[in-house]
């Protein structure tokens, strides 16, 4: 009995730490064939700053995009905004399910990302992927 509890147990462990149940961008990308990503402190910061202005201003959109990114050098840049998902998990498989978004998390020439979220003061939470080089 202990050892069927035990087995139990230990499938549903690796049921719920599977990619496609605990989704972040690294493990959609592998589910596609794509390379890891990078996290990058400097590609955070930005997507905190812009989660933060959206929350602040409780506005969904890519404003300063170009003004943030102008201080990184050349390169490819993308950037993927939403709002109203509690977990990272929430807001990849968000972002998943739109052509233009998925596009950005797959994107071949983009070595690093960073993520963030912010919350309003209308409750809601703001979500932020900036990737680059």
């Amino acid at each position: 009995m202990t050892n069927t509890i035990f087995r139990i147990t230990l499938i549903a462990f690796a049921l719920i730490t599977t990619p496609a149940l605990a989704l972040d961008l690294n493990s959609f990308r592998a589910q596609h064939g794509r390379p890891a990503l990078s996290v990058s402190s400097t590609l955070s910061a930005l997507a905190y700053e812009q989660a933060h202005s959206m929350a602040t201003r409780t506005r969904l959109d890519h404003a300063g995009f170009r003004a943030r990114i102008a201080g990184m050098g050349g390169g490819m840049h993308a950037e993927n905004v939403a709002f109203g998902c509690d977990t990272e998990d929430c807001a990849i498989k968000m972002w998943a399910r739109s052509g233009g978004h998925r596009a950005n998390m797959l994107r071949g020439d983009v070595a690093a990302y960073g993520i963030a979220s912010a919350t309003g003061a209308n409750g809601r939470r703001y979500w932020a992927l900036e990737l680059g080089n």
